[in-house]
Formats: C-alpha cells, structure tokens, sequence
C-alpha cells in the first residue's frame, strides 16, 4: 500500500509542495503519506485498499496526459528565457501557458486527496487528525524536499528538449525505486549527488564552443564514421546538462557541415567531443 500512495504522487506531475497546495496540506488535507503512515492504526481494510486502487490507477491515466502539458511548457518558457532577443510580451505568453497548463494538475491533485479522504470513515478520519502528528509532519517534510529537488531537476533537463542519456536514466531510475520503497533520506542523498553531478545550477551559464580552435585529425570519411560512432555511444555517459546542451549546439554544427561536404570541421568538431569525453 505504501508503494501504491508513493506511485501516485510520483505520476501526478508537480508535488504536493507547489504554491497552491502547500495551503491544503496547512489546512489539514489528508494526504496519502498520511494515510500510509497510519495504515496500521486507523484499520484500513482491503476494500478500502482496493477502492483508493482505483482512485491511484484513474490518476494515473489523467496526470500523464497532463504532465507532457506541462513539461511542455516548461520548456517553452525556458527556450524564450534563454534568448536574450526575446522580449517581456514573448515571457509573459510562454508563461501564462505554462500557467494554464499547471491549472488542471492542481484540480487533480485537490479532488485526488478529497477522493482518497472520502474512502475513510468519520472515525478512521479523526485518528489521522490524531495519531502521531510530528511522525506524519517529519515525513511529509522531507518528501516534499525530495520531489522539489527532482522537479526542479526534471524542468532543466526537460528544457534541454532531449531524452536523458542513458547515465542520467539509470541514476533517475535509482532515484525513483528509493522514493517507491519510502526510503526518502537514501532518495535525498542519491538527488543531492546527481544535482552536483548534472551541474543542473551552470545550465543558464553554458558558452558556445569555438570549434575553429581544434585540429581536426584523420579526415578520411570511413574514420568520421567511425569516430562519431564512438562519441555518440560514449555520450550516453554524460550527466552534466551543461556539456549536454554543448553536445547539442556540436551536433547542430555537425550535421550542418556535414551537409556542406566540410570534412575538417566535421573533425574539428569530433576532436572537441573526443576531448571532453575523454575528461569524463
């Protein structure tokens, strides 16, 4: 059951922490860590379990939808915050989208607690109110630093508008097992390190390579192939977005002199690649 309350907070895209509903937690809402903390008890019966089943699995189904929503105006926001041409009217819209797509994340995340409340009887509902209080708060606390940090960490890579290298997927994977089991101080400590890893606070300071600089090396296209080949599989390793969002600018520069036939800026930009995996 605890594994079932922790998915589902996992699938709803912002967390509990965002503005909005931190006042519902103030409030008094019940929320699922509550629920799970107090299982024991409060009595929660298996038809109850089955019943807040249903609930988790339509939430589910709803807040994917919605959480590519947002993910989508996340990014849109950040690409015009990045360009330094964009103007106040441009920010405002972007935002004022991604607003709007937050909107429907919060009614679901209101009617999901209400939802969940409803499946307890008046009885088990004033034993929530009562049993172990700071137990409950400690708890929450530090859950909702947790999915603050990921999120956060989610929106800089979301902006990249890339899928997370393999090194990244296998580390968030990690991550997300350790907040399923409610292991939250093991899912604390595994953030912290891959926010340091990531460089996830440099991104708004990476700098365009000046590939010009390097040699370019053995231009025979046969050895091109086969050296791209070698960094793309290597790449998969990275973790910090900031090389990740230069690997991107490379690749843009790759492709476009690869169409104009210019074999030695293809090296020199494989030998700028080459280099910095080589660091890693």
């Amino acid at each position: 059951m605890k594994t079932l309350f922790l998915t589902l907070l996992s699938v709803v895209v912002a967390s509990l922490a965002h503005a909005g509903a931190e006042a519902w937690l103030q409030s008094g809402a019940i929320t699922p860590e509550k629920i799970t903390a107090l299982k024991g008890e409060i009595g929660l019966s298996s038809e109850q379990e089955e019943r807040m089943q249903a609930i988790v699995t339509a939430t589910r189904a709803e807040g994917e939808a919605l959480e590519k929503t947002v993910r989508e105006g996340q990014k849109g926001l950040n690409e015009v915050l990045r360009n330094k041409a964009s103007t106040a009217d441009e920010a405002g819209a972007a935002l004022t989208k991604l607003l709007e797509a937050e909107a429907p994340v919060k009614q679901l995340q209101l009617r999901t607690l209400i939802q969940l409340r409803d499946v307890l009887t008046p009885e088990q509902l004033k034993k929530v109110a009562q049993l172990s209080p700071g137990r409950v708060a400690k708890s929450e606390d530090i859950e909702a630093k947790v999915r603050q940090k990921a999120e956060k960490l989610r929106a800089a890579l979301d902006s990249l508008g890339i899928k997370p290298t393999t090194a990244i997927s296998e580390r968030g994977a990690e991550i997300e097992g350790l907040m399923k089991s409610g292991d939250w101080k093991g899912a604390d400590t595994a953030l912290a390190k891959l926010e340091k890893d990531s460089h996830a606070n440099e991104l708004e300071s990476a700098q365009e390579v000046d590939f010009s600089k390097y040699e370019p090396g053995n231009t025979d296209v046969e050895e091109l192939r086969q050296r791209y080949a070698v960094v793309l599989e290597k790449g998969q390793q990275v973790v910090s977005l900031p090389l990740i969002w230069q690997f991107l600018r490379a690749k843009e520069a790759f492709e476009e002199a690869k169409a104009n036939q210019d074999v030695e800026k293809v090296g020199r930009i494989l030998t700028w690649v080459e280099g910095e995996l080589a660091k890693l």
